[in-house]
């Protein structure tokens, strides 16, 4: 999309990523110890947490409300980004609507998207290859990997204007749509073929069950 706009990429300024962030925040880390597992305490992210870009939300650890009420920077918003900055570091993930007022740890750090930087687009550019590559460049470390916050503030964003932001948001929410409809689809596949595979090592493929071998085949 943006190749199509070359001309232009020169001319499109570039920004230290705190400076697209929401006005009355910054980009932080969380909690330094969230003692013990809490029962029906503050959800936590921790960089392990962000698999696949997604937060998996299954696993996470939560903590006394007392000690989150301690770390309110780092209290995250649905919509806002997540980042690894400890081991795993540049992983990125958006703040479901589950997880608004969670809280964060040292490893991992809340970005919040400012009114002159789409949100989709923010994300993906934190993907790309380009800013994924500066990221390692300031990484620390070998077997303790990590990018301190100081640097990270610093990581160079170049934006286009807001309107072709946003049109690129809208493809991007296009293609995981159907990334999504695909996931799902091989998911269904995979409950399907286990049961033929069960079947076939108990000797009880029945027509029924060829049936749904011919519907595998089929939906392959």
């Amino acid at each position: 999309m943006f190749e199509g706009s070359s001309r232009h990429l020169n001319e499109w300024p570039i920004f230290p990523l705190q400076s697209l962030t929401n006005t009355g925040t910054i980009i932080t880390y969380g909690i330094v110890q969230a003692g013990d597992e809490f029962s029906g305490g503050i959800p936590y992210i921790r960089t392990g947490d962000i698999v696949d870009g997604e937060i998996c939300q299954s696993g996470l650890r939560h903590t006394a409300p007392e000690i989150a009420a301690r770390f309110e920077r780092s209290r995250v918003r649905s919509g806002e980004i997540v980042m690894g900055i400890r081991a795993t570091v540049g992983t990125t993930a958006l703040v479901p609507a589950a997880l608004d007022g969670a809280n964060l740890t040292q490893g991992t750090a809340r970005i919040s998207p400012g009114k002159h930087i789409d949100t989709l687009f923010l994300l993906n550019f934190l993907r790309s290859a380009r800013a994924q590559r500066w990221i390692g460049r300031q990484v620390k470390g070998a077997t303790f990997r990590e990018i301190t916050l100081a640097k990270l503030l610093e990581l160079p964003v170049q934006v286009p204007p807001i309107a072709l932001q946003r049109e690129f948001a809208n493809r991007a929410k296009e293609i995981e749509k159907i990334t999504g409809a695909y996931r799902a689809h091989v998911v269904k596949l995979g409950v399907l073929l286990a049961s033929l595979e069960h079947c076939a090592f108990r000797g009880e493929l029945s027509a029924t069950n060829k049936g749904a071998g011919a519907e595998l085949a089929l939906v392959s």
